[in-house]
Parts: C-alpha cells; structure tokens; sequence
C-alpha cells in the first residue's frame, strides 16, 4: 500500500477529527479537509445524519456548513497510528 503523505494542515485535522464521533462541517472545513475526504480518511455526511449531538442544527432545506464530517475506518486508522 502507498505511504499516505500529509501536510503539518492535515495532520492537525486529521487528529483534531479523531477527538470526536461528529464534528460540523463548518468547524473544520477548507482544503485540509478536502484533501482528506479526497484520501478517503475522512466523509461529509449526508442532509440531516448524525445532528444529534451538535447544538446548531441544520436548517430545513440543508447547509452544507451544519452537514456532520466524520473519520473514515481508514483515517481512525491513521490517526491512531499517528498517536503511537
């Protein structure tokens, strides 16, 4: 398997992500994250998935900015190999 490279950005993301289930879109959003999701070590959710937890809900009709980002099962990986 290729050696996944990432900037001191996305390595901050990455473990800052790792820190929680669900963090919003609009916390973490830019091109780290882009790069991340384009990886695979982390996903945008869909309209209205796992808002359970944040205080700012998304509103009726969407936005991206409240849509839920979470760590893939390839990035929990990552993440964690990093922390050792």
């Amino acid at each position: 398997m290729k050696e996944i490279v990432l900037n001191a950005a996305e390595r901050d993301l990455l473990q800052w992500l790792s820190e929680e289930t669900f963090s919003q879109y609009g916390e973490c959003h830019g091109n780290a994250l882009e790069r991340l999701v384009a990886l695979g070590l982390a996903q945008v959710h869909g309209e209205q998935e796992h808002q359970d937890g944040f205080i700012a809900k998304e509103p009726p009709g969407g936005h991206l900015m409240f849509r839920a980002v979470s760590l893939t099962p390839a990035g929990v990986k990552l993440a964690a190999e990093m922390r050792a």
